[in-house]
């Protein structure tokens, strides 16, 4: 753990401011009927993991300020909370809030598939066993890559990231058309064979806090435009069948620099440009092709992004008070240990066997510390809130959810939004995500196309579970149950005007000598839609 005096002037400015990939035929994903479907033949998907919203600028990202101008730009969009990758990947993917995906981290303490560390949700063994375990229900709910095949269209995703992993997971009951590409590697494993010879292996990552993920992420882009959605006679049927009726491409930028060297940073803005030019490369295929007045463009983030200003080790703290606290083990953890996952910007906490004078003591303790800024429950102990009222009530939750500490101020050279990270991996100056800072909480969403309003900047609250009810009806996929998140029509052609919104600050407290206050302010659409706003320790506004 960093000592008090090392960052004390920091504390300071912060307290003071595969359900499987399935064919039509598999039973698991039933067809819907059909539902009357939009204008476009096609729907483009490009995830730029980590952008924020103000860092689309005509300087720095061209194109996407141009899309921005002629479509759709959601000026007021959100992650799920945890704002991370793999929940809000997981969000995208289905529709869904964490609650009902059952993914609530980046890294889980899932005893049954290991009992001895914290798994990697997006990883490919940890989704292959999960879904071995549960049925093929690893995440809970059908992604929009399964519901479009499984009404008879064509769907892909290639991502630079592992997290593409979450959205089409299947190992079996595949065809060379519809492949995924994840991390330089294929399902099923032929999808590669066009390629390699023309492209090579996918390059080599570079170090971030120096240089963007250019290369990797290029290539990514290539093999999509190029080879995905290549014609009929360039491949025999095979990887290149055209352009589906759904296209995912997930890259890395400028996540993985905004890591290394911070929001705002020389590193960061070439990673930036990066990412345009991904895009770039996808909308002038589109137009080679004569398919852009027929395609919808959406350009997401997965989240926001911060600066660090202080690191804490929670695991370390915690066993210098005396609990019994660890991230993994040699031998099964006893009863009452603490398993604490760092998040970056948020911390969970499982406590073996649950018990609730444990977890009372833990939140009692973490109520006087100067990095917590929300803390969750799954009962809402007194001055905590209940994991339900931010929707990550999963059954394979933690006892304790604890949002970092932030606040609105800068680091000279970086962006503004500065806070506490969780875990010594990264230190002060380089970037992180995952609390409820209004920073990581709000997120970029760009859409354009026959669909999309032209020159409208949407001001209703939505957020990523909304993309995939929008894209599926967009597409004319009807889902038998419901999903968590809306279509944004107000943002469509002949959507209708925009819905009512109310904001809400919750608020929770101890009392007495401690006097820990937290808040959460929430945007509500028509009374069903929750939007997370920002959440931190004091009294909010």
């Amino acid at each position: 753990m960093n000592s008090p005096s090392r960052f004390a002037p920091l504390f300071l400015i912060l307290a003071t401011l595969f359900t499987s990939a399935l064919l039509a035929a598999d039973p698991a994903v039933p067809a819907a009927p059909a539902t009357p479907a939009g204008k476009a033949k096609h729907v483009v998907i490009v995830v730029m993991d980590g952008l924020r919203p103000d860092s689309v600028t005509a300087e720095d990202m061209p194109t996407l300020d141009a899309m921005g101008k002629r479509g759709t730009f959601f000026t007021n969009h959100h992650p799920v909370y945890l704002s991370t990758t793999e929940v809000n990947g997981a969000a995208l993917a289905t529709g869904m809030k964490p609650a009902n995906t059952g993914i609530t981290g980046n890294v889980e303490y899932r005893p049954d598939v290991d009992l001895l560390s914290p798994v990697d949700t997006q990883g490919a063994w940890s989704a292959w066993k999960g879904d071995e375990l549960t049925g093929g229900k690893w995440l809970r709910a059908a992604t929009m890559i399964e519901r479009v095949r499984a009404s008879g269209g064509r769907a892909v995703i290639c991502g630079t990231k592992g997290v593409a992993l979450l959205w089409d997971r299947s190992l079996k009951n595949r065809t060379p058309n519809q492949p995924i590409v994840v991390e330089g590697r294929s399902i099923p494993g032929s999808a590669l064979d066009p390629i390699l010879p023309e492209f090579g292996p996918m390059p080599p990552s570079v170090h971030p806090k120096y240089f963007a993920n250019r290369a990797q992420d290029h290539w990514t882009a290539r093999v999509l435009a190029e080879k995905v959605w290549a014609d009929d006679s360039a491949h025999g049927g095979g990887v290149g069948s055209g352009i589906p009726a759904l296209s995912v491409l997930w890259v890395s930028e400028p996540d993985y620099a905004q890591h290394g060297a911070g929001p705002g940073s020389k590193t960061a803005k070439s990673a930036l440009r990066s990412s345009d030019d991904c895009l770039k490369k996808v909308l002038e295929t589109l137009e080679v092709k004569k398919m852009l007045d027929q395609t919808d463009v959406m350009v997401v983030s997965d989240h926001g992004f911060s600066t660090i200003a202080a690191t804490i080790d929670v695991a370390e703290e915690l066993s210098l008070k005396g609990f019994k606290a660890a991230g993994a083990f040699l031998e099964a953890p006893d009863k009452d240990t603490a398993v604490v996952i760092g998040l970056g910007g948020s911390v969970s906490i499982n406590v073996i066997g649950r018990d609730p004078a444990t977890i009372k003591k833990l939140v009692d303790h973490i109520q006087t510390t100067p990095w917590a800024g929300v803390i969750f429950t799954k009962e809402g102990i007194e001055g905590t809130f209940k994991l339900s009222d931010s929707g990550i009530d999963a059954p394979e939750a933690a006892d304790i959810i604890v949002s970092m500490r932030w606040a609105d101020a800068a680091i000279e050279g970086h962006m503004p939004g500065v806070l506490f990270a969780e875990g010594l991996r990264r230190g002060p100056g380089q970037g992180m995500h995952g609390s409820l800072s209004k920073f990581d909480m709000h997120n970029t969403l760009i859409a354009a196309g026959p669909d999309f309003k032209k020159g409208f900047q949407n001001t209703t609250p939505s957020g990523n579970s909304d993309v995939a009810p929008t894209v599926l009806k967009i597409l004319g996929v009807a889902t038998k149950e419901p999903l968590d998140g809306r279509v944004l029509s107000e943002a469509l052609e002949g959507g209708g005007e925009a819905p009512k919104v109310e904001t809400a600050v919750m608020k929770a407290g101890v009392a007495g000598e401690k006097k820990w206050q937290q808040y959460m302010k929430v945007s509500t659409v028509e009374g069903k839609w929750r939007y997370y706003d920002e959440g931190n320790a004091g009294e909010g506004k």
